[in-house]
């Protein structure tokens, strides 16, 4: 996980959230049997906690970032930033659950292709409401 979370420090940003996404999976991916074992015999619950942190982060970064020049308050960020990471997480969560099986390459092409350009629709349909 700080694997993921040193290569993630440079990739929170618009341009570069899906090499960020990328970068988390691939480092889960590094240590699938720790991870396994982890998430079906110890506690998934940790892993979840950890996902959460640093998706938390690359998407909290994005918001910030394409919302600069509105006037979207921090309680408005925030429910952009957890509407996207509970949707990011539980992907790779059942990702895992499965057994890591999938290209996660495929998976953040996906993700990618489903949230293109929603997370400026999310900014602007906040900022238009106040109007």
């Amino acid at each position: 996980m700080e694997d993921a979370k040193k290569a993630l420090n440079e990739k929170k940003d618009y341009a570069h959230w899906k090499e960020g996404l990328e970068n988390i999976f691939e480092a889960v991916y590094k240590n699938k049997p720790f991870i396994l074992n982890v998430y079906h015999d110890i506690s998934k619950d940790q892993i979840e906690k950890v996902l959460f942190k640093l998706v938390h982060g690359l998407i909290e970064s994005i918001v910030e970032e394409r919302s600069i020049e509105t006037n979207l308050n921090e309680q408005q960020k925030n429910f952009i930033a957890y509407f996207y990471k509970y949707g990011f997480v539980g992907i790779m969560l059942d990702w895992i659950e499965k057994g890591m099986d999938e290209n996660y390459n495929e998976i953040v092409d996906d993700l990618e292709k489903t949230v293109h350009g929603t997370i400026d629709l999310s900014i602007k349909n906040f900022t238009d409401n106040k109007k």
